[in-house]
């Protein structure tokens, strides 16, 4: 994907026992966040954390594989998956009397 000398810097950041919290202001807040994220072309989050967005793990799964396909060039939304807070397994619950 790249070569070792065009790579400038790289930075991980661990938070430990972080985690998604939804209260009265999490939409403005999130809109903060992207809007900042956005203005950067070389920049993508994914998961949980990068998200501040609580999906299971099929959902945070699948964002960090899109994000690898963007590497190889294809144009993924990564904020639009799971924007529906759906999930891809489905499971009922019966009672019994």
């Amino acid at each position: 994907m790249a070569e070792s000398h065009d790579v400038v810097d790289g930075t991980v950041k661990r938070v430990r026992k972080a985690y998604p919290v939804y209260d009265a202001t999490y939409r403005e807040n999130l809109g903060v966040v992207r809007g900042y994220l956005d203005a950067f072309e070389n920049i993508q989050t994914v998961g949980r954390n990068g998200l501040h967005k609580y999906n299971n793990q099929d959902h945070s799964m699948l964002t960090a594989l899109l994000a690898a396909r963007n590497l190889c060039g294809e144009r993924h939304d990564i904020w639009g998956v799971n924007s529906e807070m759906e999930y891809q397994e489905e499971m009922r619950l019966t009672t019994s009397d």
